[in-house]
């Protein structure tokens, strides 16, 4: 009796998508089948002995008898295949599975139930002949199977027949056009797709004899195929946890997009990950001498796997988070059977890795002795992590890694240090503790020589981008003076929401590194410290607290205050300036400024500032010296710095005193490139 499916078959087709690029699927699925239907043969006879085989017929277009004295068949295309079994063949319990859309019944050997819509969405039908056993005897089962609503046609069962051994023979009948075009005509290379495809038994030598023939009596053996190409690039280890043995399998992927470790049930893939999150030397395409490019992929198989498999073929049945490493030592757990696999890796493809990890070192230390000086102590001491990084890094790219691993390492050793000032209590020899201390010091001391170099590296990069801030740009402008001012320090930003590490007034001068007030872009009156109801706005004000000359002179909350600095920043090469007008004179801007701290009720933490006619202030205007700056520089009697290249001029009236200079961009860069000069000559920053 013909089964019956509750679905209709032709909407399901329909609806299936296959890619063109995947026209061999069909095949795969196929076979597929048939080492299913040799497996189930192997546990009714109780002979895991058992040889299995499967033969596989390339049909062409055109009468077979004019294709077998052709002198080359493979330049016509192929229409069908033919795959014929020596397996368990469609018994009742098969083919009611084969009718039923998404059996369950070889879910837990991985299979999803759907391979025979595979095969019509690229066939026009499939031709089924099996023999099987039935109370006792053999029968035969025959049937088409098309993409119509019931799917089945001419359906014949329980036929009498002469044949002595079970077995099926599968018609993949008349390819679609569009499927068609894209499969090879070759038999070899069907034959290699089919040993990729399938690798997984050729690889653990479990595979039946497979054998494919064209119509010319011309044939392949798989195995001998696979032994002569593929063996001697398979490359193989293993391992134990808890009892449990796994294998350990690499080949390589010409056709595969990414390095990928394959965790593997009943030879098919559960679970993969990208190789390049755990060993990132494996990030890119593999490109040998006379090959095209490749991709490793891991296998690792065991029975451990096998038997933890979930019905689905989804997942496993074991833990898989990350952070498993507190968990009982003797459970399994996809984290450590993922560490072990890393480390085969690393065995197996050592010799690989090892060229490649140096010929990562020889390209990337020009670049960091470069670009990077600051990270040579991080190199030092990490070697073996920066011979990790993956291939083809970008400057950028590179310059992230090695942040990375310089955070890391820091992290590290300042637990170390911690860790050792513990130990020091059961320290009782001097010895004891140089030799506790030795390591931890020497990396200590490169961490500090590690960030002065960044810092150092920094400077240099602020001084080129100043530089390039005063240039004309592509519309004969010059940059904006909110930019070249935030580039001293952030606009409408104060000590308390920067820290000093973010500012550069080593620029104007290395004394303003130490301040304990910052104001900047602020009204007086928005300035906490100073307490004042001016409305006028200054660039920056600057109190000097912490000077190594002036530091006894403080009181312990550092009051009072010794000197103040004013800074006024003005656009490169501005041209606009009036002599005795408050918007556009900046020594009477400056001046001003002056007569508002002195003038104002200045308070900190309800103290007063005491800021008088003693107080010193220093006054710095960044500003380009333009014809109409100097008028007014002449006119207020300014003298010119001994390099000729800026102003200075000293005040002192009734109620102040204040030096004021005026510095043009380019002798800011000129004098800050000399103070550093030392640090940059010894890290090559020319």
């Amino acid at each position: 009796m013909r089964p019956n499916s509750s679905t209709n078959l032709r909407n399901r087709v329909k609806k299936l998508y296959l890619p063109k690029t995947k026209a061999l699927y069909p095949l795969f699925e196929i076979i597929s089948n048939s080492i299913h239907a040799i497996d189930e043969k192997k546990v009714e006879l109780n002979d895991p002995n058992f040889k299995g085989r499967i033969e596989i017929k390339i049909i062409r277009n055109g009468s077979e008898e004019v294709l077998k004295q052709l002198e080359d068949i493979e330049k016509y295309p192929i229409n069908s295949f033919s795959v014929t079994d020596n397996g368990i063949g469609l018994n009742d319990e098969n083919i009611q599975s084969f009718a039923e859309f998404d059996s369950e019944k070889k879910a837990e050997i991985g299979g999803k139930g759907v391979g025979r819509l595979v095969c019509l969405k690229a066939f026009d039908k499939i031709i089924a002949d099996s023999t099987y056993q039935s109370n006792g005897s053999l029968k035969v089962r025959k049937f088409n199977y098309r993409k119509s609503k019931e799917g089945f046609d001419k359906y014949e069962e329980n036929l009498d027949t002469k044949n002595k051994k079970t077995g099926t023979n599968i018609i993949l009948s008349n390819y679609e056009l569009k499927y068609q075009k894209h499969v090879t005509k070759e038999m070899m290379e069907i034959g290699r797709q089919v040993i990729t495809h399938f690798q997984l038994y050729f690889i653990q030598k479990i595979e039946p004899e497979i054998i494919i023939r064209n119509q010319d009596d011309t044939e392949i053996n798989l195995t001998s195929l696979f032994n002569r190409e593929f063996q001697t690039q398979i490359l193989n280890d293993e391992f134990t946890l808890a009892n449990q043995s796994f294998q350990v399998f690499i080949s390589k992927s010409l056709k595969a997009l990414s390095h990928k470790i394959h965790y593997c049930a009943h030879q098919r893939t559960v679970k993969d990950e990208y190789v390049a999150k755990y060993l990132e030397d494996l990030k890119y395409k593999i490109r040998q001498e006379n090959e095209d490019g490749f991709y490793f992929q891991i296998f690792v198989v065991g029975d451990f796997l096998d038997k933890n498999v979930n019905e689905a073929r989804t997942g496993f049945y074991f833990a898989t988070e990350e952070d498993d490493e507190n968990e009982d030592l003797e459970e399994i757990t996809l984290s450590k059977i993922r560490k072990n696999t890393i480390s085969s890796i690393e065995k197996l493809l050592s010799n690989f890795l090892t060229e490649l990890r140096k010929e990562k070192l020889d390209k990337y230390l020009p670049i960091i002795k470069e670009e990077f000086p600051n990270y040579t102590n991080v190199i030092s001491n990490n070697l073996e992590k920066v011979k990790k990084l993956p291939v083809g890094l970008s400057k950028q790219e590179l310059d992230i890694k090695l942040y990375e691993i310089e955070t890391e390492w820091k992290l590290n050793v300042r637990k170390e240090g911690v860790e050792l000032i513990d130990k020091e209590k059961d320290i009782t020899q001097l010895e004891d503790y140089k030799k506790l201390y030795d390591k931890f010091l020497s990396q200590f001391n490169d961490i500090g020589q590690s960030d002065l170099a960044r810092y150092v590296v920094h400077r240099r990069s602020v001084i080129d981008l100043l530089d390039k801030l005063i240039e004309l740009n592509q519309n004969e402008k010059f940059a904006n003076e909110d930019i070249v001012h935030s580039l001293f320090f952030p606009i409408r930003e104060t000590n308390e929401t920067i820290s000093s590490d973010k500012q550069n007034l080593w620029l104007l001068d290395e004394r303003l590194t130490f301040n304990s007030l910052l104001a900047s872009d602020k009204l007086f009156k928005q300035v906490d410290q100073l307490n004042s109801d001016s409305k006028k706005r200054m660039d920056l004000i600057i109190q000097q607290g912490e000077v190594f000359e002036n530091a006894t002179l403080f009181s312990e909350d550092k009051f009072p205050f010794e000197s103040f600095t004013i800074v006024e920043f003005k656009k490169p090469e501005r041209d606009d300036y009036k002599q005795g007008d408050i918007k556009k004179d900046p020594v009477k801007q400056v001046r001003k400024y002056v007569e508002e701290i002195i003038a104002g009720k200045e308070k900190k933490n309800g103290k007063p500032i005491r800021a008088d006619r003693n107080t010193p202030f220093y006054c710095y205007i960044v500003a380009d010296i333009t014809p109409t700056l100097e008028n007014i520089l002449d006119y207020e009697s300014f003298d010119p710095t001994p390099d000729g290249l800026g102003y200075f001029r000293f005040y002192e009236t009734r109620t102040s005193r204040a030096y004021v200079e005026v510095m043009p961009f380019q002798k800011i860069i000129k004098d800050a490139k000399q103070r550093n000069k030392i640090l940059f000559d010894k890290l090559n920053l020319i």
